[in-house]
């Protein structure tokens, strides 16, 4: 068994990207969004100078937060939420014509592992023209 702890996210970015109307799409809730023009903050809410350059919104889909693989591995997660977003496929290949659509698998372990994404998978996340992307944390 490979030990790790991993969390999935969905994170869009677009120049003119309405947050409201993705979480009525999609019907998930955003941990973060904001849409161009805006205020630049910390996250901790402190105003910083200059607007937003571009809309973004980020979710953690099922809000499962940090997960163990013992309990559900990445390859899971993936199946979950790709299964979950299919039906959406025409809107998030149109916000991927002119911004970004990604799939954040972070993950974190204190030994080696892997991630096995079949070509069944991987053919499935790009048909809805998002991108996978695979961080790494050292043995938090």
């Amino acid at each position: 068994m490979q030990l790790y702890s991993h969390i999935i996210d969905l994170r869009i970015s677009h120049p003119a990207l309405d947050p409201d109307v993705v979480t009525r799409t999609l019907s998930l809730e955003p941990q973060h969004s904001w849409r161009a023009g805006d205020p630049r903050r910390t996250p901790k809410g402190t105003l910083l100078t200059g607007t937003r350059s571009a809309g973004y919104w980020a979710a953690n889909p099922f809000s499962y937060g940090w997960r163990e693989s013992t309990d559900a591995l990445v390859e899971d997660a993936l199946e979950e939420l790709v299964t979950f977003l299919e039906p959406h496929r025409n809107f998030l290949v149109e916000l991927s014509n002119a911004g970004n659509v990604r799939i954040w698998a972070s993950t974190s372990g204190n030994r080696n592992y892997a991630l096995e994404l079949t070509p069944g998978m991987l053919t499935r996340i790009a048909s809805l023209d998002i991108t996978f992307i695979h961080d790494v944390y050292q043995g938090v």
